[in-house]
């Protein structure tokens, strides 16, 4: 089933673009593995969202943990950018890779609480390091 708009996917993937590369912890858009992740159009594209008739799909690199909220704030974006141009979508994210220079420094909380605890034995099948 197509959703009817009068939003062409140029209007359509710029703005998604311009929402997402607006929110903190997006590094940027991504065009993807393999095929290029693109909207293409007369004259130009938009790399890392890919809008249709029916769906948005958007490619980006993340330099923020934990992955959920960002992800939450992107899709709002998303939504926001959507909703401005009277074009309902199904939205799609892909995180294609994390920018490890982009995060803060200093060991995550998750990591300390497990080196804190070694007395934590291995999972089953595992040898103890000797």
């Amino acid at each position: 089933m197509t959703i009817p708009t009068t939003v062409d996917r140029a209007t359509l993937a710029q703005a998604v673009a311009a929402g997402v590369l607006a929110v903190p912890g997006v590094v940027r858009l991504s065009g993807g593995r393999g095929i290029e992740a693109a909207t293409l159009y007369p004259g130009g594209k938009v790399v890392g969202v890919v809008a249709d008739d029916q769906a948005v799909r958007v490619h980006l690199v993340a330099g923020q943990l934990p992955l959920g909220p960002l992800i939450q704030e992107v899709r709002a974006a998303v939504t926001i950018a959507l909703v401005a141009l009277g074009a309902a979508r199904v939205v799609e994210l892909v995180v294609e890779d994390l920018e490890l220079d982009q995060l803060p420094s200093g060991v995550p909380e998750t990591t300390a609480t497990i080196a804190a605890h070694p007395a934590v034995p291995p999972p089953a099948g595992r040898r103890q390091p000797v």
